[in-house]
């Protein structure tokens, strides 16, 4: 069978009847001898089970008001308790017995009876009376149990299970023997305990067993029945339960008692008088414990959690009987003999819940719980310390520290101290089982037990009164408190903590010019064991006076400090910070816990009369006083933010420190605050800080780590590549046009070629971001700073475009100005990368990715320069949008191609601004988030701006009309050429614009008639060029030859007179550029004029020709 939790085994749970508490059952008139409860007439019962019952000679109690009626049967009576006959399913009864026995015990002879208790059971063997009823009581050595049913009686008798003044449990088990099988004796222990009979058990061991009823004097087994014991002497009446002594009907007719348990000289305490209306079968038989656990070494959380159900920690007695098993828990077993059995042959040990049994002359041994293991699961180590803290919870009590109390009563309570210590220490059992405890919001953790224990302290030590003194003992005092000092100084050391706790009146301190005090002392005997075992104890602090002084009726008052040093706190303490400051999600507490607390007491005189409710610290006050602190780093490193320059260390370590205290008040269940906080100095071993509030206090410092998050899975990285590689084909397919075709290469689309080639360049360069080069300093300072120069490049240029369409719209500057925005474009982004070296030098080239930084400073610099660039896109796009319906022309084409090349600007700037604007998925793709509540967008991005390269192509490309048109035109040349077989000439045809095969630069779109059928984008099927000469003086756009010498930018000679630009014939000194002929000396053109596509002309009014003088 499975062994009950321990919570369940308690007796109100398990029993049919049951007296915790006698004195609550006995009225006066039930009061035998002069048992009063106080001074003396209770003593401390055992562990878990509050008072018990003491006593002396002549005194016992008894109840009549006991008897439950049987509701199954429907009787106003319980059968069973009426005569022991009558219980068909058994009888089973215990208490609890802390008996003092004198040297006549051991003087032979059976001596005195003294009963534990008893409803009146007794037999004369030699008149052959016997009395209904059962009983248990010490006879000599020897402990008797006895039931009757007043036919037959079973008497047994134990020797030699005597335990002086220490708890004993004595259980008894009965049920009427089954006689008519006589072959089951000989199947062993089994076969005798299922004939029945009455049983013995002490501390849980079976120590006895009787089948066969006792016989009269003269041999019989059939004994005369007498009345059985009633309230009054009727048979009918009520039965009676006596504790402490006996009595039959006979001795009632006397009204005599006999039997007392207790003399003066050696009184009996008695406690938890059980009775179950069944025999407990062998699975249940540690029901008689009642949830006691006599094996401190191995008892556990919810057996000890069970037996505190009944403890009442205001009494000093229970407290300290309760901190004594505590301590064997947390710390081992006493080194005291604890006020509870403890047996050389240890019943418990090492035995599981299957039924067994050793059997000799007199004993059999049943096991009833299960030997404690080492939890694995986290689940068991969270439900384990968890345990802990709330058996902790339930020592830590105040209820009963009242002001004014006797030092020497009260100084009991401070060891409590060490015992939580073992809480709170750095043992590893403890740094798990906390660790679990991190993942559950609702639970406060280490924090709550250490508040507890401050506040236990702060309000016993501040209970005393430190004005006690004793008239006949001038020279009294007590280990921790001085009367001549007027000052109560307890100091304790557990595991891992360090603890001073001072009563002590602050105006004499102050008057002496004491303005603030000093802590630790490490001279102090309570330092010996620390300054030998810890690692580098020279924490110090020292705390202000004057907190209470400018609050009315508070500055005269008693004060209590308490100060401690908490070496495993650093370990076990909360995971918890104030993100709002401390960013990281990796961090630690690099320092031992320092904490100081005060309280004001009333005035010894007064006592709690006074109210000083309202004496809280001046928070003023602390603001210019503050407490100040030296911590020493448990390691001395350097961090972070002061990193040498390509250090290649900068993922390990420390990113920077903070000063913080533990807020409880922050969030749900508190946390580590830098707010009320500051560092004074710090360095790679130790930091100075000022504090305001009172309170635990550390150094906490960030942790630097690689974030996994950013490297994303295997198919996003493949999805990323087949973009790039893909979008770097297309954007280079889109450059070459660009740059060789007549028609394609105006000025907007050399604009969007630079755009495209910046950031096809850029996404190269993050494909090698993707291989090892990043995890080097110093080539990851290189790649991204590569990187980030040509996405911000093609972020300018794209820039570029909107303004050059916005003075295309406005001003009607459609020409030549390529050239204008490349110190922009090229110039910017490296006075960005040179503005990061000078500010942020030290932190570049740590970005896992090859980004800028890894400091989000340095990120978010980047993203704000480069988003000045999209306000001007904003400002501009809105501008073109708003006039793109009355621009600043009056030819058609040049109208339509402004327009359409409109949208995949637009396009292209959102598609920008989406991937790399302060604040969108680019931001948060490299930004460090792991302290900010936002989804990876990594994964998103990576996607995105890989496949971008594409749909750069697609707007600035195949969206616009004239690059359609160009596309179309070469793949109309190269099929001409093939069918000619020879090299292209350089006839212009007269249905598409006229320009020159040295330049990039179109002539007018006027001089685009097609008179051939067009595609359907609008393009003429015809081959440009319109292959015929302009009369001289005629206005420009025709397609007449240039000779070789001339500059190019037109398409026919000029006169020498004519208009520059008119395509009329220039002498050799005419200004170049005009499209007229120049002579062999002038400047030939070198490379492809970069503007002036489309040279604007009024199409409504014809120009007339100019004759040539």
């Amino acid at each position: 069978p499975t062994t009950l939790p321990p919570d369940q085994v308690l007796y109100p749970r398990t029993t049919d009847y049951h007296w915790d508490r006698f004195d609550q059952n006995a009225t006066d008139e039930e009061v035998i001898g002069n048992w009063k409860a106080k001074p003396d007439g209770k003593g401390q019962g055992p562990l878990g089970f509050g008072t018990a019952i003491k006593f002396k000679t002549g005194e016992c109690l008894y109840d009549v008001d006991w008897m439950k009626r049987d509701e199954d049967l429907g009787l106003w009576y319980d059968p069973c308790m009426w005569n022991p006959m009558n219980c068909t399913e058994g009888v089973s009864f215990s208490v609890w017995e802390k008996m003092s026995f004198g040297d006549d015990v051991f003087e032979g002879g059976k001596g005195a009876k003294r009963y534990l208790m008893s409803t009146g059971g007794d037999f004369n063997s030699v008149q052959g009376r016997a009395w209904p009823g059962f009983a248990i009581y010490h006879e000599g050595l020897d402990i008797v149990a006895l039931v009757s049913t007043g036919e037959k009686v079973w008497v047994l008798r134990v020797s030699g299970q005597l335990y002086n003044n220490t708890w004993t449990e004595i259980g008894v088990r009965f049920s009427l023997p089954m006689l008519t099988n006589p072959d089951l004796a000989f199947e062993g222990v089994g076969g005798l305990e299922k004939m029945g009979g009455l049983e013995m058990f002490i501390n849980l061991e079976k120590v006895g067993h009787t089948i066969v009823p006792d016989s009269t004097a003269r041999g019989s087994t059939i004994w005369t029945a007498e009345q059985r014991l009633t309230h009054n002497g009727r048979p009918r009446g009520k039965p009676v339960m006596m504790f402490g002594c006996h009595q039959n009907s006979e001795l009632q007719e006397f009204g005599e008692f006999v039997g007392f348990a207790g003399t003066d000289e050696s009184p009996a305490l008695i406690d938890e008088v059980a009775i179950w209306r069944r025999a407990l079968p062998n699975s249940q038989l540690n029901y008689f414990y009642g949830g006691f656990s006599p094996d401190v070494e191995n008892i556990d959380e919810d057996q000890f959690s069970a037996m505190m159900q009944g403890v009442d920690v205001n009494d000093p007695g229970q407290a300290k009987a309760a901190q004594e098993v505590l301590e064997a828990m947390l710390l081992g077993p006493p080194t005291t003999v604890p006020p509870f059995p403890t047996r050389t042959a240890d019943p418990l040990a090492k035995k599981s819940t299957t039924e067994w049994y050793t059997q000799d002359t007199t004993t059999d041994a049943v096991p009833t719980s299960t030997t404690l293991g080492k939890i694995n699961s986290r689940d068991g180590k969270r439900k384990s310390i968890l345990s802990r803290q709330d058996i902790m919870s339930g020592m830590l009590r105040t209820e009963a520290a009242r002001d004014g109390q006797d030092p020497e009563l009260v100084q009991d309570r401070f060891s409590l101290a060490y015992v939580a210590a073992a809480l709170i220490s750095s043992d590893p059992e403890n740094v798990e089982g906390w660790e679990t405890v991190d993942d559950w919001t609702t639970e406060e953790g280490a924090s709550r037990t250490v508040r507890e224990l401050e506040d236990y302290m702060l309000a016993w030590v501040g209970s005393v009164n430190i004005s006690a003194e004793r008239i006949d003992d001038p020279h009294w005092r007590t280990t921790y408190f001085d009367p001549n000092e007027d000052a109560m100084r307890y100091a304790t050391a557990g595991n891992d903590m360090v603890m001073n706790v001072d009563k002590i009146p602050l105006r004499p301190i102050r008057d002496a010019g004491e303005i603030r005090m000093k802590y630790p002392d490490y001279d102090g005997w309570e330092w010996a064991d620390a300054k030998m075992l810890w690692n580098n104890p020279r924490d110090n602090f020292t705390v202000p006076t004057g907190m209470f002084e400018n609050i009315e009726g508070c500055n005269d008052n008693p004060v209590t400090i308490l100060t401690a040093v908490y070496n495993g706190l650093t370990y076990t303490a909360p995971k918890r910070k104030n993100p709002v400051n401390i960013h990281s999600r990796k961090f630690r507490i690099d320092t031992k816990v320092i904490s100081a607390k005060v309280k004001l007491n009333a005035d010894p005189m007064l006592g709690e009369n006074m109210n000083v409710d309202h004496c809280r610290p001046d928070p003023v006050y602390m603001k210019d006083n503050p407490i100040k602190l030296t911590f020493y780093h448990n390691e001395v490193a350097k961090t972070k933010r002061t990193l040498l320059w390509h250090s290649d260390e900068y993922w390990e370590g420390l990113e920077v420190r903070h000063c913080v205290w533990w807020n409880d008040r922050f969030g749900i269940n508190g946390a580590w605050d830098d707010h009320g906080c500051k560092i004074i100095a710090t360095d790679d071993a130790r930091t100075d800080c000022e504090c305001h509030n009172f309170g635990n206090y550390a150094v906490l410092a960030e942790l630097l780590e690689e974030p996994e998050s950013l490297r994303v899975a295997q198919w996003i990285m493949i999805t990323k590549w087949v973009g790039i590689i893909i979008g770097t084909i297309l954007l280079t397919f889109f450059a070459v046009l660009v740059f060789v075709s007549v028609i394609v290469g105006e000025m907007f689309h050399q604009i969007r070629m630079w755009c495209c080639i910046s950031y096809m360049i850029a996404n190269i360069i993050m494909l090698l971001t993707d291989t090892s080069l990043c995890y080097d300093r110093h080539e990851n300072i290189a790649l991204s700073m590569a990187l980030v120069y040509f996405y911000q490049a093609a972020i300018v240029w794209n820039t570029c475009e909107t303004h050059a369409t916005f003075k295309g719209v406005t001003s009607g500057l459609i020409n030549g100005r390529t050239s204008i925005y490349h110190p922009f474009a090229w110039g910017i982004p490296l006075l960005t990368i040179g503005f990061l070296m000078i500010v942020d030098g030290e932190t570049l080239g740590t970005h896992p990715l090859c980004f800028i930084s890894w400091e989000r400073p340095v990120i978010q610099r980047w993203f704000i320069l480069t988003s000045f660039s999209f306000v001007l896109t904003i400002i501009f796009t809105v501008i073109v949008i708003v006039n793109i319906m009355k621009v600043q022309s009056h030819n058609k084409d040049t109208v339509m191609y402004l327009k359409d090349q409109v949208k995949g600007m637009i396009a292209t700037s959102i598609g920008m601004m989406v991937l790399w604007c302060y604040g969108t998925i680019g931001y948060f793709s490299y930004m460090k988030t792991n302290d900010m509540d936002v989804i990876n967008m990594m994964p998103m991005f990576q996607i995105l701006n890989g496949w971008f390269g594409v749909f750069m192509f697609l707007f600035l490309g195949l969206w616009s009309r004239r690059f359609r048109l160009g596309v179309n035109n070469k793949a109309e040349e190269e099929r001409k050429k093939r069918e000619s077989g020879k090299a292209y000439e350089t006839e212009e045809s007269p249905r598409t614009a006229e320009t020159s095969p040295m330049t990039s630069r179109p002539t007018s779109p006027k001089g685009s008639i097609h008179s051939g059928a067009e595609d359907e984008d609008g393009a003429p099927t015809s081959r440009p060029g319109s292959g015929a000469s302009q009369a001289a003086g005629s206005r420009p756009a025709s397609g007449t030859s240039q000779p070789a010498s001339s500059r190019p930018g037109s398409g026919a000679s000029q006169p020498a007179d004519s208009r520059p630009g008119s395509g009329a014939s220039q002498p050799a000194g005419s200004r170049p550029g005009s499209g007229t002929s120049q002579v062999a000396s002038s400047r030939p053109a070198s490379r492809p004029p970069s503007a002036d596509a489309i040279p604007e002309e009024p199409e409504e009014t014809p120009v007339e020709p100019v004759d040539a003088e």
